[in-house]
């Protein structure tokens, strides 16, 4: 009886991790094919001959070999397992081979973000280490295994389904079609072929440095008056977090409403991605997700737009300038003035980036360095998992150090908002005195939004729901820098669902080179509509976190028009389609056939399905 209650015990740690992915996919496997259902059910087969040979190899009474093999249990339940339950309960997704290879890219900026998190990593990691410590232990008190012979034959079978489970193509099944614990082996092997392979997702740069196409010398058109812009970007703050348009009791963001109460505010303002590097291009550029990597290497981007239009310029960012490579994408752009996140503090880190409240009084200062007009980005970088707060002052209750985990995440995400405020009206505030504010437009936007629990994941880059990018816009403008006609477009679209392409045409109508000579086939290339002219509901756009520029950890993707909305990701088993005007918490899938043409659009831009 103790030796079959030792055998059970081996067999327990394979059967759990088939529980766990059962209890949290049921649905989705059930989907699966019979070919897809028949590679799951053999990748399932090949973890538990990997679990059990390795803890019945563990159960040695002598030999040394069993204290390596010990480690090797206790590592695999650590990634295979803990790590894999605790990507899933961020991104509603497990790491497989692509979001491997994706992720070398971003090594630090993962490091970074699992030790903010360590805490709740730990929650999850913690009983699986203890499993894979205490499972041995019982069973060699029950039933200790004395022959060598079948010790080695353990390890040897150990090593063979591994070595099988590393190499063997994912293609085989379907997306994400194996176990969390067999998946993450597969990936590590197929990491390791990649680098064998010399494969160009681990090899070349993502982003590389840009060779931009010249401008001709552009000037505004004679009507235009030449005005100071100033473009404040944040990052991850979502529309329903914050004031976008003025409100006498706003809760969330009290400072810039007070500050700048007769804004312009486009409530219906959604980025194409919830992905940092992906927005800022298409604000930058114009260029949808979709364009080539070599248009997105190419394209001018607003600062050299406004080089050639005779504006002075600067970039203030507390962005770190080593995430996502931004700072080899943007190496050559012809600012005057520039500070990023090292340059305000030597310890700056990849997420949070250096305090908005040092860039504020950073930029403050150096404006006076620059000769009017001016085009000025302030970017801000605060609002960053996981969301720098003020322990001093934190009105939503929540916790002074990240200790306390994701139960507070949604109070500490709203206190580093309400931080981040503080610094904004204080920049605005000042600048509001200065002699050139009478000619100066503040345009306020973010890059993306944020998910906390809404639709099951945490954080951003996972899906295309409207917590992830539906975000805040609006335009500050003193009277009479914008025209009637201008204000009119904009009081009309207010409610009007536009995208973040529509950005950057905004951006270059501000400017006055909307219609300058020289610009026309440079237009022709970003599809975007300016918001200060007459606008087209009708047109379609694909919703995207995989591009060439950036590759994709975890496939998802879609398409828009109007207040119709069609996405999905690759753990869905069929296309969502929603109205977000008519459903704004996109709680009522309709059936796809209401999103029209939107699914022959994405499925064709994006080569298939992402599930």
């Amino acid at each position: 009886m103790r030796r079959w209650a030792a055998r059970a015990l081996l067999v327990l740690p394979a059967l759990l991790v088939l529980a766990i992915d059962l209890a949290e996919r049921r649905a989705r496997l059930l989907s699966f094919d019979v070919a897809e259902l028949g590679f799951y059910l053999g990748s399932a087969a090949l973890g538990i001959v990997l679990w059990t040979s390795l803890a019945a190899a563990a159960t040695r009474v002598r030999g040394t070999s069993r204290w390596p093999v010990r480690v090797a249990l206790a590592l695999t339940a650590l990634l295979a397992v803990g790590a894999q339950i605790y990507t899933y309960l961020r991104y509603g997704a497990y790491i497989n081979a692509r979001a491997v290879l994706v992720g070398t890219s971003f090594l630090p900026s993962v490091g970074q973000q699992l030790w903010f998190d360590r805490w709740t990593f730990a929650k999850v990691l913690v009983p699986c280490f203890a499993i894979a410590v205490i499972v041995p232990i019982v069973a060699r008190r029950l039933a200790p295994m004395r022959a060598r012979w079948r010790g080695w034959l353990c390890l040897d079978l150990a090593i063979l389904a591994t070595l099988t489970a590393a190499f063997v193509s994912p293609d085989r099944g379907a997306e994400q079609g194996q176990p969390p614990d067999v998946m993450y082996v597969n990936a590590m092997g197929q990491l390791a072929r990649a680098h064998w392979d010399h494969n160009e997702t681990v090899t070349r740069v993502h982003p590389g440095r840009r060779t931009p196409e010249a401008l001709p010398a552009l000037t505004a058109a004679p009507a235009a008056a030449r005005k100071n812009v100033i473009m404040v970007v944040t990052e991850s703050v979502r529309a329903q977090s914050v004031c976008v348009e003025h409100s006498p009791d706003c809760k969330f963001t009290p400072f810039t409403n007070a500050v700048v109460p007769n804004r312009l505010p486009i409530t219906q303002m959604r980025a194409l991605d919830s992905t940092t590097a992906i927005s800022l291009a298409v604000m930058w550029n114009g260029l949808a997700p979709t364009a080539s990597r070599e248009a997105l290497h190419t394209a001018p981007i607003l600062w050299e737009y406004a080089h050639a239009a005779g504006y002075q310029s600067a970039y203030y960012t507390s962005q770190h300038m080593l995430f996502g490579n931004s700072g080899t994408w943007l190496e050559g752009t012809p600012w005057q003035r520039h500070v990023s996140a090292t340059m305000l503090e030597e310890d700056a880190t990849y997420e949070i980036g250096a305090d908005d409240g040092k860039l504020v009084d950073f930029a403050l200062a150096d404006l006076d360095l620059l000769r009017e007009p001016y085009f000025v980005v302030l970017h801000l970088s605060n609002t960053h998992f996981p969301y720098k707060i003020d322990e001093a002052d934190f009105p939503f209750e929540a916790a002074a150090a990240t200790e306390r985990g994701e139960a507070g995440v949604l109070d500490r995400y709203q206190d580093a908002i309400w931080l981040q405020d503080k610094a904004l009206a204080r920049f605005l505030g000042t600048f509001q005195k200065r002699a050139e504010a009478s000619r100066s437009v503040v345009v306020y936007v973010s890059d993306h939004g944020e998910q906390l629990r809404e639709k099951g994941s945490i954080g951003h880059t996972g899906t295309l729901f409207d917590e992830e990018i539906r975000v805040p816009f609006w335009i500050a403008a003193p009277e009479g820098a914008l025209s009637p006609s201008e204000v009119a477009s904009m009081r009309d679209r207010k409610d009007t669902p536009v995208t973040e392409l529509d950005v950057f045409p905004t951006m270059i109508d501000l400017l006055g080179i909307h219609d300058a000579p020289g610009i026309a086939k440079f237009r022709e290339r970003t599809p975007g509509q300016s918001l200060l002219r007459r606008y087209d509901e009708t047109r379609a756009v694909v919703l995207s976190n995989c591009t060439e520029l950036w590759a994709c950890a975890f496939k998802n993707w879609g398409a828009m028009r109007g207040s119709k909305k069609l996405i999905a990701t690759q753990g869905d088993r069929a296309w969502n389609c929603f109205d977000v005007l008519a459903d704004p918490k996109e709680q009522h899938r309709l059936d796809p056939s209401a999103c029209g043409d939107l699914m022959s659009l994405a499925e064709t831009t994006m080569k298939g399905r992402p599930f």
